[in-house]
């Protein structure tokens, strides 16, 4: 299970703009965000943070 609140958390504590959080019917369990106005998925989340990571 995905724990979106703890992704969307990291984000924003990393500086970046969280503007919108929705699952995507049909597919359960899958996410889209608005992250500093460009939309991701979940993997795509992950790669920003993964970066931001990598930069400290």
């Amino acid at each position: 299970m995905v724990d979106i609140d703890l992704i969307v958390k990291q984000l924003r504590e990393n500086g970046h703009e969280v503007e919108d959080v929705h699952m995507v019917p049909p597919n359960a369990g899958e996410y889209n965000l608005i992250v500093d106005g460009e939309g991701v998925n979940l993997d795509e989340a992950r790669i920003i943070l993964e970066h931001d990571a990598a930069k400290t």
